[in-house]
């Protein structure tokens, strides 16, 4: 079951840290600081940035958050388990999350990481295309600046209403694998189909790139590379969680 951790804002990842290292393994299944993709214009160009989604909350997958409160409990930064109630001998009574609450996250947390959305707009400028973190929400968007990259929406989050932004990522946008792959998916009849790479990559593990227009000036390592489909994956460490970044070979540089 899944359990929201709040803490001081700013001191996520070193809660984390101590929860892995005096937490033995067998009393939780996973530990995670949710983050997500959001998108900013710089020079009329959209650069994906990582940032905290929810600041201040992690989230634990546990069947014993006794275990859990008895590693925390006396850290300063740490400030409750949330739902935690007494019963009538003063004993903590730790809560899960809510069962629609879990399904939320599974539905927009990708590995901890709410990725951005991929949107098509009509001629009239309304949403006819959408996957992604955002695909099963559009219809609750209340405010969207296109241009900027990001919707916002109204939901039931936690028992109270709440407001979300999603990173929005367009067609005038710089490819990313997983889009490219869906769009393919859903339009045969799309540019760049299975034949986008088919020479030998001049690019090996442990090779340092970079990817300017999508993550700046950020270096990246070369973990493995899937030469049929001319993609190269690496690996960031964000907030003390280790994330997949997946990019096309052709779209990157070398470095160093």
């Amino acid at each position: 079951m899944w359990y929201m951790i709040q803490v001081k804002t700013g001191e996520e990842q070193k809660l984390k840290l101590i929860i892995e290292r005096r937490l033995e393994p067998k009393y939780y299944r996973n530990c995670i600081i949710p983050l997500c993709e959001s998108v900013r214009r710089r020079k009329d160009k959209c650069l994906i940035m990582v940032r905290r989604l929810f600041p201040g909350y992690m989230l634990i997958d546990t069947d014993n958050p006794e275990e859990v409160h008895k590693v925390l409990k006396d850290i300063s930064d740490f400030k409750a388990i949330l739902g935690t109630k007494e019963n009538n001998d003063s004993e903590n009574i730790f809560v899960p999350i809510d069962k629609e609450d879990e399904e939320f996250y599974k539905s927009i947390l990708d590995n901890g990481i709410m990725r951005v959305s991929y949107v098509h707009l009509s001629e009239t400028n309304r949403i006819d295309k959408v996957f992604g973190p955002l695909e099963n929400y559009y219809k609750y968007i209340t405010k969207m600046e296109y241009r900027h990259r990001f919707a916002t929406i109204e939901a039931e989050i936690h028992g109270k209403h709440r407001k979300l932004s999603f990173g929005l990522w367009g067609d005038g946008d710089p490819r990313l694998p997983w889009i490219e792959e869906r769009k393919q998916n859903l339009n045969r009849a799309s540019s760049d189909g299975g034949d986008r790479q088919k020479n030998e990559l001049t690019i090996n593990v442990g090779d340092k790139i970079i990817y300017p227009e999508v993550y700046g000036e950020q270096i990246f390592t070369v973990d493995s590379i899937n030469q049929a489909a001319g993609i190269v994956h690496s690996t960031i460490k964000l907030f003390g969680c280790e994330q997949e970044i997946e990019m096309f070979a052709d779209d990157v540089r070398k470095v160093g």
